[in-house]
């Protein structure tokens, strides 16, 4: 048999086989007897049907059974031989098996590069400074009086935009009544734009009580083809108005979030959770940035099957996150292939930071330990709030999911060792 290894590019090889003629008749015999043994044709027992009806009726049959037996008994031992590794199964190109004559076939596969990390040492990487925004803070409590707020009816003057008023409401188009177009006791907070354009600005000056007629125009790609772009009319009777009222800013206040005693308690606690979020974002940028910069001194070439894996799992995590804020790809004005295309850059980065991290952690024999694993693992039993023992548990008894974790912790260690080799300057955020 006759083996060539050919190396299409750095992450491409072509494997080439030749078979002998007498194995090639060997292995057609074989998967014939087998196929006889298999089979009933009416009109001959089982295991006694003539070679010439097999090979009419089942040629397809016995080569894909002979490719397939070839294919296992030469290639896999192949790899071993010539130790190729592949990151995924091969794209097969064959001759058409014939008994007598030597056969062909080809296996193309991508594998992993032969990578040596050069010029990690003294990377230059920019830090965003830290600087606290107080606005944050305050925009936060802010957010958390509005949750508290309370519905007061108003008396004694007209509705007026951040109102929230009961009315009653019929549409018409041409002056009939359209689907949809009615309602009865239905509360609208005035400026909120949920209605379509000017029918709250219309509201604006009603009294309780009273009634009105306005006209509105459905935009042109409103949902309903009857209704778009089309001018209608609403009846309008204004039942009540009701007025939000802010509770104050003072300890009353803080005490309502449990274990805070004076507001300046809340907002100290407000200030530390901003603060570990704005550092965590910090620390992940800066991550991102040496390892863009140890790419940036060490271009490889990505096999695209990994490329087109991780724009399989960006994909899904994006999907997963949309689903949980009740969006979709749509939203964003993307499908799956699109998305696809959009993405692909950023997931060749992701590729290729993963694989350089990889060889560097070999270069520089950085090692994962059971105590690494078991920090690792106390921390997000704290972040998610469960016992460590169930956490621990449990990625013990999932070794995919314990893999992963190794894997990770391996990742941000060599990150770690590369931070503490580069030089780092803290700039302000306009910088970064």
């Amino acid at each position: 048999m006759q083996i060539n290894v050919e190396a299409l590019s750095k992450v491409k090889k072509k494997i080439s086989f030749e078979i002998p003629a007498d194995r090639v008749t060997a292995e057609i015999e074989k998967a014939y007897d087998e196929i006889r043994k298999q089979v009933a044709i009416k009109g001959f027992r089982k295991g006694k049907v003539p070679q010439a009806l097999l090979e009419k009726h089942y040629s397809d049959r016995m080569a894909d059974d002979v490719l397939k037996n070839l294919v296992n008994e030469t290639y896999f031992s192949t790899l071993k031989e010539h130790k190729i590794f592949p990151v995924a199964h091969p794209l097969i190109d064959s001759d058409v098996l014939k008994k007598g004559e030597n056969f062909k076939y080809s296996a193309t596969v991508e594998v992993f590069p032969e990578i040596e990390v050069k010029d990690y040492i003294g990377l230059s990487v920019k830090k965003e400074k830290y600087v606290r925004d107080e606005a944050v803070i305050e925009k936060r409590l802010e957010e958390m009086r509005e949750g508290m707020a309370q519905l007061e009816p108003v008396t004694g003057r007209a509705a007026a935009l951040g109102d929230f008023v009961t009315i009653d409401f019929k549409g018409f188009l041409a002056g009939v009544p359209f689907a949809g177009g009615e309602a009865t006791d239905h509360v609208l907070e005035l400026g909120s734009g949920r209605f379509i354009p000017g029918f709250e600005e219309q509201l604006v000056g009603m009294e309780v009580d009273t009634e009105k007629d306005i006209t509105v125009t459905f935009p042109a790609e409103y949902g309903s083809e009857d209704l778009a772009g089309k001018e209608v009319t609403f009846a309008i009777k204004l039942k009540e108005i009701k007025a939000k009222e802010l509770p104050p800013l003072d300890d009353e206040f803080a005490k309502q979030f449990g274990e805070f005693e004076t507001l300046a308690d809340l907002k100290a606690k407000l200030t530390e959770m901003h603060d570990l979020r704005e550092k965590e974002r910090i620390d992940a940028d800066l991550r991102d940035r040496v390892v863009k910069a140890l790419i940036e001194k060490n271009e490889i070439e990505v096999p695209e099957t990994m490329v087109e894996r991780q724009l399989d799992m960006m994909l899904e995590s994006t999907k997963r996150r949309l689903a949980n804020q009740k969006l979709s790809l749509a939203v964003m004005g993307l499908d799956d292939e699109s998305y696809k295309v959009q993405f692909k850059s950023v997931a060749e980065q992701q590729v290729k930071g993963s694989l350089l991290l990889d060889a560097l952690s070999g270069q520089e024999k950085i090692t994962v330990g059971e105590a690494d694993v078991e920090a690792r693992l106390k921390k997000i039993a704290e972040e998610n709030g469960q016992p460590f023992e169930r956490i621990d548990a449990f990625y013990k008894q999932n070794q995919q999911t314990m893999d992963n974790l190794v894997a990770q912790v391996k990742e941000d260690r060599v990150v770690e060792f590369l931070l503490d080799k580069a030089t780092v300057s803290e700039v302000d955020k306009s910088e970064i």
